[in-house]
């Protein structure tokens, strides 16, 4: 009996432990609304007095005379119009609208500091359309002087331009123009004057290598000459004298006869 008597308390216990029963209190619901930005009416501070209820009176008085300056006070809700939430996301607005400014002049800023960047630099000469198209084939001649030199001459001309220093002439003047090509590319400078140099040392590069021309065609030709007349004195002699002169001799006897010749 008595453990039937227990079981009975014990579900009794366990039934009024998990029982769930919704809460309506319009007091607390009006308290929420009051305390983010729903509602600031006067008429809604409950609990309240009522004379016709003198009941109502204790739970009035324990809730509103106990702070008379919040039920009587200004609306205090932080979301309101002049509220310090709305204020602090206005705030917060006008700083985001500032920053979007700022951050546009930032990016001008830097747009334009890149753009003066690119004008200015060496660093990125090599970038440039108008080098890349024109200018870089142009000069190209300048990265391999020595190649370019005597492209299609005979071994005679180049033997003879060496040893006369005519090839130490132009690869002086070659090295130099390269000299100059390369600084214009280091240099930081406005981008119409860099291509302004480019523009002299290509028209430099084309009359220096026009007067290589000339030279090589003028020494190919009086080799040439002088090895005709080589070999025209040569065949002369042996027709008349029957013998073989070299051209050293052949000069002393022209110079023999001329000292003789004098009066």
């Amino acid at each position: 009996m008595k453990t039937t008597f227990i079981l009975l308390i014990l579900t009794g216990m366990g039934f009024s432990c998990f029982a769930q029963k919704i809460i309506k209190d319009k007091a607390i619901i009006y308290q929420q609304e009051r305390m983010v930005y729903k509602q600031w009416d006067k008429d809604k501070f409950v609990p309240e007095f009522k004379w016709y209820n003198p009941g109502s009176y204790a739970a009035y008085a324990l809730t509103w005379l106990l702070q008379p300056g919040y039920k009587n006070g200004p609306d205090i809700r932080p979301l309101r119009a002049g509220g310090e939430q709305t204020q602090r996301l206005a705030l917060a607005a006008a700083m985001q609208v500032s920053s979007n400014f700022y951050k546009k002049e930032a990016d001008t800023l830097r747009n334009t500091a890149l753009a003066e960047f690119y004008n200015y630099s060496g660093t990125v000469s090599a970038t440039d359309p108008l080098y890349n198209l024109y200018y870089k084939k142009e000069l190209a001649p300048l990265d391999n002087i020595e190649a370019n030199a005597f492209k299609n001459v005979p071994a005679n001309v180049v033997l003879y331009m060496a040893e006369s220093g005519a090839y130490n002439w132009y690869f002086t003047e070659m090295n130099s123009l390269r000299e100059r090509f390369e600084n214009a590319k280091r240099v930081d400078i406005d981008r119409g004057q860099r291509i302004l140099l480019y523009h002299r040392i290509m028209l430099e590069h084309r009359k220096l290598a026009e007067n290589w021309k000339y030279k090589l065609a003028m020494s190919e030709m009086m080799l040439a000459y002088k090895e005709k007349m080589k070999n025209k004195i040569e065949k002369g002699n042996i027709y008349f004298n029957g013998t073989t002169k070299s051209e050293d001799e052949i000069m002393n006897d022209i110079l023999k006869n001329r000292k003789t010749l004098k009066p």
